[in-house]
């Protein structure tokens, strides 16, 4: 039960003791657990497991709204019977609350909402029947009688007000959710474009530098470097599930200073002359218990985003520490000793307002078509669903340090 409930309830139960203590109404207990025993079906047949409101659900919720609605405008006809002007205002409370009730909480089906307003309209003239009066009724019983008409004509024209506005509502809303669906697929589309981009950009390179030196001995190394980036394009689709937590992981033992050298050797081949790239390793022999190819991935990523963060060149790091001290942020494992691969830029550094948002799937920075907004969410689900996390340090105007902490030796 919600917090909304349990405050109507409480306010309820607090006027009923007060109206059965102080004012002697011996009725209110009984109308209470009436009420209640009413809004518990009500509860209950909501829980059904119906997929659509039709046919039998919807009758069947009618007739409890029906019932439920019934047994509250007992109360506003029986305290209007009672001598004292008071019991007067009372009933006008009791039918404000109500309506209010209907119109801000029941009103979204306009058949629904009829199966409340039926016993409260019920109520209004079973009211003006008291003023009945002699054969003919009497001139307070017509005018009575005539605002009760007005009363239920009014409400029948709210009711088909609040369905009207129900559904267009509702029909916004899918409109809106269709309109946020193409623009995922768009956006998703760019995603792709953009990671195979970055193994483009290693392919590239390697053939360009194979076709301007075709007898270098290294020929052979341009050749399988491109070879290898070309075989991480196949890997892009658990890579761009990844971010979701649900890609399948295929971890096998590797060394981390081997990670990093194999990274470097693609960074050297993807940044501009203009770019001093430092590596630093650690002494520590660890193993990791990772999937490489998507290890290579996320750290490929990183290299990438801190280029394109220093357009006028500058110096970028990769260094390995192990073993590792996360920060107490990322609630990382106690029990667990971590490896940190860091990747620091000097480029324009990240805004603190747009720091908070930068592993939101689809959000980026980056001027459209250059960025896809999804290299750091996927970056991060790779190492959360390895045991692992991710943490960002900015400085504006200074820098970049993105470390992907992991966890060593478990299988």
């Amino acid at each position: 039960m919600g917090v909304e409930f349990l405050i109507r309830f409480a306010l309820v139960m607090i006027a009923s003791i007060c109206g059965w203590l102080l004012l002697d109404l011996d009725f209110l207990p009984i109308w209470v657990a009436a009420y209640y025993t009413c809004v518990l079906l009500e509860k209950l047949v909501l829980n059904l497991p119906f997929k659509t409101y039709d046919g039998f659900a919807l009758a069947a919720l009618w007739v409890v709204s029906f019932l439920l609605a019934s047994v509250y405008a007992v109360l506003p006809v029986y305290v209007w019977n009672m001598e004292d002007d008071i019991w007067k205002f009372a009933t006008a409370v009791l039918f404000a609350g109500g309506v209010l009730n209907i119109f801000l909480l029941r009103a979204r089906n306009w058949l629904l909402g009829l199966a409340y307003m039926l016993p409260m309209t019920a109520a209004a003239f079973a009211i003006t029947a008291t003023f009945f009066e002699g054969s003919a009724g009497g001139t307070e019983f017509w005018a009575a009688f005539i605002l009760s008409v007005c009363l239920a004509v009014y409400f029948a024209v709210c009711l088909w007000e609040a369905h009207k506005s129900h559904q267009h509502l509702r029909d916004t809303r899918e409109q809106f959710m269709q309109a946020q669906k193409v623009e995922a697929l768009g956006t998703l589309t760019s995603g792709v474009a953009h990671d195979f981009n970055n193994l483009l950009s290693v392919i590239q390179g390697n053939l360009e530098l194979l076709q301007t030196y075709p007898q270098s001995p290294d020929r052979a190394e341009f050749v399988d470097e491109a070879l290898k980036a070309a075989k991480r394009g196949a890997t892009l689709t658990r890579q761009l599930t990844s971010y979701g937590r649900k890609a399948d992981l295929i971890p096998k033992r590797i060394n981390p200073t081997d990670i990093l050298r194999a990274v470097e050797e693609m960074a050297n081949r993807i940044l501009p002359a203009n770019f001093t790239l430092t590596v630093q390793t650690s002494a520590n022999q660890s193993t990791l218990f990772i999937d490489e190819s998507l290890l290579h991935s996320a750290l490929l990523n990183l290299v990438i985003n801190a280029r394109d963060a220093m357009p006028d060149g500058g110096e970028l790091t990769m260094r390995c520490t192990d073993p590792a001290n996360p920060p107490e942020s990322l609630r990382l494992n106690p029990l667990n000793t971590y490896v940190a691969f860091e990747v620091t830029d000097t480029g324009t550094g990240i805004p603190d307002d747009v720091l908070p948002n930068i592993f939101d799937p689809f959000f980026s920075t980056k001027p459209v078509g250059q960025g896809s907004g999804l290299g750091l969410p996927m970056v991060c689900g790779f190492a959360q669903q390895s045991g692992g996390d991710v943490h960002v340090s900015s400085v504006p105007g200074v820098g970049t340090s993105v470390a992907v902490y992991l966890p060593k030796g478990s299988e």
